[in-house]
């Protein structure tokens, strides 16, 4: 391959068989359904450009696939967006996404790299609420946080240390404000929530304890 290349690459850019031909090649590397040059960081950016050829512009990445675009999870085999309530989006149904209507606050999103992408306390009361995503410990991502994740099985375990590394990214101590925002709605599976809020606090107080006080960039 020559030339300026764009960051996210689909069959639009090339012919398939040229971009496998490069993946083989060590010259690309496959992200989502795309492939990006190797110089170009598999970072939030990228993963944004990646998710955000999957749905129509009015597409909001949250869950799972919010958090893989923070870099905390690994890419899920069906990613999760969701729209505004009367956005009237439609998507083909495909094995590879889903798409449900919400009711999403402009201050509960941010957009990266032209996405729009639930904010990390967001991200933490959908995940919170799910009946329960498919990750396990060894899949989340979050080299400051430190301790045993008390009871459950290896998904929920996951999935609590999951809560406890993007509240740390959204610059929170705790799971205070989480827990009070699910307290006040009218929200289903509260009660399951609020248990898993809990324990994601644990966990934090837990690292605190083992490292001392950090800040984050990230609100």
């Amino acid at each position: 391959m020559t030339g300026i290349l764009a960051p996210v690459l689909t069959p639009d850019d090339l012919p398939l068989a040229e971009l496998c031909g490069a993946r083989l090649d060590g010259e690309v590397y496959a992200l989502g359904d795309s492939w990006c040059p190797v110089d170009e960081v598999d970072g939030p950016v990228a993963r944004a450009l990646a998710a955000g050829l999957l749905v129509p512009g009015r597409a909001i990445a949250e869950r799972m696939t919010a958090a893989w675009v923070y870099g905390l999870a690994p890419e899920p085999h069906r990613h999760h967006f969701c729209v505004d309530l009367g956005a009237r989006t439609h998507v083909p149904p495909s094995p590879r996404l889903q798409l449900r209507e919400v009711r999403c606050r402009p201050d509960e999103t941010l957009v990266i790299a032209g996405l729009r992408v639930t904010t990390p306390l967001r991200t933490v009361i959908d995940l919170a609420r799910s009946p329960g995503p498919d990750v396990s410990r060894r899949d989340w991502s979050d080299p400051d946080a430190t301790g045993p994740v008390s009871s459950g099985t290896d998904s929920e375990r996951g999935l609590v240390a999951l809560l406890a590394a993007l509240l740390r990214l959204g610059g929170f101590a705790d799971a205070h404000a989480a827990e009070q925002l699910c307290r006040r709605q009218n929200l289903p599976h509260k009660v399951i929530a609020l248990a898993r809020l809990e324990r994601a606090s644990q966990l934090l107080a837990a690292a605190a304890g083992a490292r001392g006080p950090r800040v984050s960039a990230l609100s």
